[in-house]
């Protein structure tokens, strides 16, 4: 099977016979112009397939069958979201990019960065208020709506916490060595806002800090449900949150980036003097005072839609 590191990036090498289906699958996907212009108009966002239909021009029995196709080479994944009439059918970017590596090559180049992944649970400080609560794989933690819970050992089975403003603080360790080759710092994590149920239009500004400095804040348009999530359990209720949104924030010498797209340059990667300490703090909440105080809702590797908890990459 075809290789997919822990930020999405997809490798694949002809000298390697496992990669030769999914290398085909997307030849396939790939080989007609609508079905790129179908991938470049969802780029890092999500949209309905009578979006697509209408900005594009296409018939909608068209859509289906090219978005059926780019989902089997695994290029999109296709979640389902209440409708007026039924559930309504949403397509996003399943990868950031494929690599196909057209020789043998024994230097991985994935290798080169430094990767750390943090379950949700593992926070190192945290200041929330209800309601609040968190579950794991199997079951609840605790009561619902009690804040204590965020400070009990059991957080750390935690495959979704949630809470209406405050903050959590995650601690990663820092590279020590080759650090001057190093110039970009991500975060990727599954994310959406919180509120009773769910509710899909529900804004809530989340606001992130790497090592103390405020990087950005951006705002999550819902609490999503209304279908179980692929990888949230059968015990936890469908009419409740099911899933959220696959976030990454950057930083590079040239700003700060959200999901790939420069948001401002007041901040860049030496700012945030990484490799000064053995750590690297990452907060992530919503200020009391934000202008939609929705919430926020994380998703480890067995909750939600994306198979991942958080991770921070450095390279």
């Amino acid at each position: 099977m075809a290789s997919i590191s822990a930020e999405k990036h997809l490798n694949l090498k002809i000298d390697k016979p496992s990669d030769h289906a999914a290398l085909a699958k997307i030849a396939r996907a790939l080989s007609v112009d609508v079905r790129l212009e179908i991938l470049k108009y969802m780029l890092n966002r999500s949209v309905s397939l009578s979006e697509i239909s209408k900005s594009l021009n296409l018939p909608i029995s068209s859509v289906s069958r090219h978005i059926d196709i780019l989902e089997d080479a695994g290029l999109i994944v296709i979640n389902y979201q209440p409708g007026l009439k039924g559930h309504t059918k949403f397509c996003a970017q399943a990868v950031l990019d494929v690599k196909i590596s057209l020789v043998a090559n024994k230097a991985d180049s994935e290798m080169k960065s430094y990767i750390t992944e943090m379950p949700v649970g593992m926070y190192s400080d945290c200041k929330v208020s209800a309601p609040c609560g968190m579950v794991s794989k199997e079951s609840k933690l605790g009561n619902f709506d009690d804040v204590q819970i965020f400070y009990s050992p059991l957080r750390a089975q935690a495959e979704c916490l949630w809470f209406k403003s405050g903050y959590v603080t995650y601690v990663f360790p820092s590279p020590q060595k080759d650090t001057e080759n190093r110039k970009r710092i991500s975060f990727s994590l599954e994310v959406c806002s919180d509120t009773i149920y769910y509710n899909n239009n529900w804004p809530s500004d989340i606001t992130v800090n790497i090592n103390g400095l405020e990087i950005l804040t951006f705002t999550s348009p819902g609490n999503f449900g209304g279908k179980r999530g692929r990888l949230t359990p059968d015990y936890w209720p469908v009419t409740s949150s099911q899933f959220g949104q696959l976030q990454k924030i950057s930083v590079d010498k040239n700003g700060v980036y959200l999901n790939n797209v420069l948001l401002h340059k007041q901040i860049t990667f030496e700012d945030l003097r990484l490799f000064e300490k053995n750590s690297i703090t990452f907060t992530i909440g919503v200020k009391e005072d934000a202008e939609h105080c929705g919430g926020i809702s994380l998703f480890g590797k067995n909750f939600g839609d994306f198979e991942q908890a958080i991770i921070m990459k450095i390279s």
